[in-house]
């Protein structure tokens, strides 16, 4: 199934978004490689440099795909087979929330009953460029992050797919395991850090559910969250009014890659659920712009997918999990070989410390040196 196109649904169409052009920003230590247009698939082995926290985390090295699942995978580059396992996998989302009561039509029919277009217009840079991994389909829908379906749909199925997060034979649907990891992700990151931030960035903010969590934990910090999509930062700020909470939030329209937002500014830098979905040449490049943004001792928090556990390394080898996932997640092979904390400490911070967060997602934190 793919996403109805944005002009059926809204009246608004993809032209008022900002030109699509390749992004202008460099890598000062890889020039070349700013956009990602082939996703590598190498597998690697799991860093040998381990951090004293490194002990909560179970599982070993990567694990390579059977033959079943290499042949799947191959399979997602055939685009019937990819529209297919797509929207196979939309489907069981959207059931799923339904049985944890979170239904999608009644919050679906009142979001679309809103004046979305002027929300875009106040939340859109038109100055943005969109680098080429992220106009491919994603998340099941036609025109990824770039559509109101998933801005609309993003905290339904957040709900829906951490509802057995916690869970690790997958018997038990909790319709708060979404919130439950979240504030996971907090408890285990709080006595990683060294200071209470008073100015935070939360990267890949999608429409706010993360930056609001940040904003509880710490209520007297400035708090920004940067999405790359406009239709996500819209929705965003449409929540802010219905909250009505503190105006110390602020969303703003960016990449994670080139925020401009000021150097060395910031105590704390939090990627929440977002590498997963990134290339790795992306995944660096945001790296060093976090790096950027820190002052000298900051912090860079991410809280992630653990490929070193137990059930994402059964998964890779489940032809029927992987294909659910794979149909949703384009990047995840290249996510789960990307030696992550290697590249952190390359682009100027501390070698991260990891603690578990969930049965199946790791909190990183490292420090600007």
């Amino acid at each position: 199934m793919t996403m109805a196109c944005v002009a059926a649904m809204s009246g608004i169409s993809l032209d008022c978004c900002p030109p699509i052009r390749s992004p202008t920003w460099r890598s000062q230590q890889e020039p070349s490689s700013c956009v990602t247009r082939n996703v590598s698939c190498k597998y690697s082995v799991a860093p040998q440099k381990q951090s004293v926290d490194e002990g909560n985390i179970e599982g070993g090295g990567f694990t390579p795909m059977s033959l079943g699942t290499a042949a799947v995978n191959a399979l997602f580059s055939y685009e019937p087979f990819f529209k297919f396992a797509a929207g196979q996998a939309r489907s069981m989302i959207i059931k799923r929330g339904d049985k944890i009561g979170y239904p999608w039509g009644p919050e679906l029919a009142k979001l679309r009953t809103h004046d979305w277009s002027e929300e875009l217009k106040k939340a859109q840079n038109k100055h943005v460029e969109y680098p080429a991994y992220y106009l491919k389909p994603f998340h099941a829908y036609e025109y990824g992050n770039l559509s109101w379906d998933a801005a609309w749909e993003v905290e339904l199925a957040a709900k829906s797919v951490h509802a057995n997060t916690f869970d690790p034979e997958k018997k038990r649907l909790d319709p708060n395991g979404d919130e439950e990891l979240r504030n996971s992700y907090h408890k285990t990151m709080l006595p990683m850090l060294k200071t209470t931030p008073q100015a935070v960035v939360d990267l890949g903010c999608a429409t706010g559910l993360s930056t609001y969590g940040l904003h509880e934990v710490f209520p007297n910090a400035h708090t920004v969250g940067v999405d790359l999509s406009p239709y996500f930062i819209s929705v965003a700020n449409y929540r802010q009014r219905e909250r009505g909470q503190s105006k110390s939030v602020q969303f703003l329209h960016a990449a994670a890659e080139y925020t401009g937002l000021p150097s060395g500014a910031y105590d704390l830098v939090s990627l929440c659920l977002v590498c997963h979905e990134l290339p790795r040449s992306a995944t660096k490049q945001i790296v060093e712009e976090a790096h950027r943004l820190l002052k000298p001792g900051g912090a860079l928090a991410i809280m992630e997918m653990n490929p070193y556990s137990p059930y994402l390394q059964s998964m890779v080898n489940n032809v029927f999990a992987f294909t659910a996932f794979k149909a949703t997640e384009p990047y995840f092979d290249d996510y789960r070989t990307f030696g992550i904390e290697k590249a952190i400490e390359e682009r100027g911070f501390t070698f991260p410390s990891q603690r578990e967060c969930s049965p199946r997602h790791r909190t990183i934190v490292a420090y600007k040196k």
